[in-house]
């Protein structure tokens, strides 16, 4: 082979060696310049038919403890102190939380 193109061929592969190392090496640097992703970082709110596990019109205390945050505003969203939440009351939960 002719000495010329043999040197080409290896100064070429060196530079493909030198992109591919610069680029592995600055992987690292950006996965943690990224963070936590957004989507991650609010829990989703579940509807009143996910929540209502029994289906009995109502969410009572235990099952709203799948809902992160309801258990805190659960008696202020009680319109009638009966210890569970129908629609309009889980509604007003909702609200109380905060907006996701």
């Amino acid at each position: 082979m002719n000495h010329r193109l043999r040197q080409e061929r290896t100064v070429f592969l060196l530079f493909l060696g030198a992109v591919f190392i610069s680029l592995m090496s600055a992987l690292p640097v950006v996965t943690v310049s990224l963070g936590t992703p957004h989507y991650a970082a609010a829990p989703q709110q579940l509807t009143f038919e996910q929540l209502d596990r029994n289906r009995d019109g109502y969410v009572d205390r235990k099952e709203a403890e799948a809902q992160p945050g309801l258990n805190t505003v659960f008696d202020k969203a009680d319109r009638h102190p009966d210890g569970r939440l129908d629609k309009v009351e889980y509604a007003k939960a909702r609200a109380l939380i905060g907006p996701n």
